[in-house]
């Protein structure tokens, strides 16, 4: 047995993109090992030109960019690469070999809302491997919105030409069927099946982990209030940490890492400014994989985050969790759940979303309670969709 995967990292700072990736290697090593078979698994990815130089050609030091830090018992894992010419995709023949190719998108990708271009260049992707006539599959991700009747075309093209197509959440399953007229099998994001080291408090000190977002803080990609948030999110954090810190020891967690201080999509510029403003708030960004950070997030007493699979990371572990929403993935993945402690960022003011958020966090225990009484139906879907996935594999025993 062959896999490609493509629209996964696994050397990222942004840690919600690669607990995707290590989580569905996760969940095909359990495949293979139940099997009794060894999975060959082909990352498709963009040649990584750049690298390869500042590597002087030396191909194992380039490539170990691209392997997981982790290696797994039942998979063996290896590249194919692919280069953009004059708009064309160019793709290694090794490709051909596979026996499906599964395709996640980087989970929330699979839509125009972060704009045209980086939907079109990763649609295009997906396109090229159907025509090449390889089983492409969708991975359970979220579908849409697409906003312009262009994209929305190429999307539907690509979905009717799937060997199967998995919806992370029913709005996205909804959507799909309306626009395509195909239902999607419903599943769950599979970054809750990410593996994680639970530790117990030393003390009797409530902590409660804060994730900033860089890019709603910086207004989103285009710094101009991109995704349209109807609270005013600097101000959001600020006045939830002054509050928090009366009352607990506050840990700010950022979950898309870059040193490159431009880079808009950071979330140590807001950590920074944060830190800067409060400087009682302690800092973690000592980790290097998502199963570490997860592991510090399952520490907290309770968790706000902004980034999604920083809140999945919370939610998996049991963590008192409210995550902050920028995009209807949010709603659609723990409304799919039946949790609905969200915060709305594009209809609640910012007054009601700092008094939702710090009521709740007031009641971490209680809120707890719910997310254990939810997470069981996230388990119930993610064993759900490793059978499915089996089958899909290996057909019906």
């Amino acid at each position: 047995m062959k896999i490609g995967i493509s629209g996964l990292l696994f050397h990222a700072g942004n840690k919600g993109c690669e607990a995707l990736s290590y989580a569905f290697l996760n969940l095909i090593d359990e495949i293979a090992k139940k099997q009794k078979d060894k999975i060959e698994i082909t990352i498709i990815s963009t040649f990584p030109a750049k690298k390869f130089l500042k590597a002087k050609g030396n191909y194992r030091t380039c490539m170990r960019e691209f392997l997981p830090k982790y290696t797994y018992k039942n998979l063996n894992i290896g590249f194919c690469f692919y280069k953009i010419v004059w708009g064309k995709y160019m793709i290694s023949s090794e490709v051909k070999k596979c026996d499906v190719v599964f395709d996640f998108t980087a989970g929330d990708s699979f839509t125009d809302i972060y704009g045209r271009r980086r939907f079109f260049v990763r649609t295009a992707l997906k396109q090229k491997i159907i025509d090449m006539g390889i089983p492409l599959v969708l991975g359970s991700q979220t579908i849409g919105p697409f906003q312009d009747k262009d994209v929305r075309d190429m999307a539907v093209k690509v979905i009717n030409g799937c060997k199967e197509v998995y919806a992370r959440d029913q709005i996205s399953a909804d959507y799909t069927l309306k626009i395509s007229g195909r239902k999607p099998v419903l599943t769950t994001d599979v970054a809750f099946a990410l593996p994680y080291t639970k530790s117990e408090h030393k003390n009797n000190i409530v902590s409660i982990g804060f994730n900033p977002s860089g890019l709603l803080w910086n207004g989103g990609y285009t710094g101009d209030n991109q995704f349209g948030l109807t609270v005013d999110y600097q101000k959001y954090c600020r006045e939830v940490i002054r509050s928090l810190l009366k009352k607990y020891k506050v840990f700010l967690i950022p979950h898309v890492l870059s040193y490159q201080t431009r880079n808009v999509d950071n979330d140590l510029i807001a950590v920074n400014a944060l830190k800067k403003e409060f400087p009682s708030l302690a800092v973690i960004d000592d980790f290097t994989t998502p199963m570490e950070v997860k592991s510090h997030i399952a520490r907290m007493d309770g968790f706000i985050a902004a980034r999604m699979h920083a809140a999945i990371g919370a939610f998996s572990a049991n963590v008192a969790c409210v995550p902050f929403s920028y995009s209807r993935k949010f709603e659609g993945l723990f409304d799919s759940l039946g949790y609905g402690r969200v915060i709305h960022g594009c209809s609640d003011t910012t007054e009601s979303a700092i008094e939702k958020t710090l009521d709740w966090i007031e009641k971490h225990g209680e809120l707890k309670k719910e997310v254990i009484a939810c997470n069981r139906l996230a388990s119930e879907k993610t064993n759900q969709l490793k059978d499915n996935l089996k089958t899909l594999l290996y057909g019906e025993e």
